[in-house]
């Protein structure tokens, strides 16, 4: 089989997923990230590719729907 290097287990949330190829830890196809052919938990994707997420949370006080005009 192609993909016999790919373990699989019932994640917490009861969806069948891959486990992460460096820590084990069950993950849902969803929150899976594939580094080669291989699944990775979001820490270890970071540690295996250097990419880092783009999104910036800010501390706003108001949020833009509040202010007045």
């Amino acid at each position: 089989m192609p993909h016999d290097h790919i373990q699989l287990a019932q994640a917490p949330n009861g969806e069948l997923g891959p486990r992460c190829h460096s820590c084990g830890m069950r993950l849902t196809f969803g929150n899976a990230m594939v580094v080669d052919k291989y699944y990775m938990c979001w820490e270890h994707y970071v540690e295996a590719t250097g990419a880092d997420t783009a999104t910036e949370v800010s501390d706003a006080d108001e949020r833009f729907w509040m202010k007045q005009e």
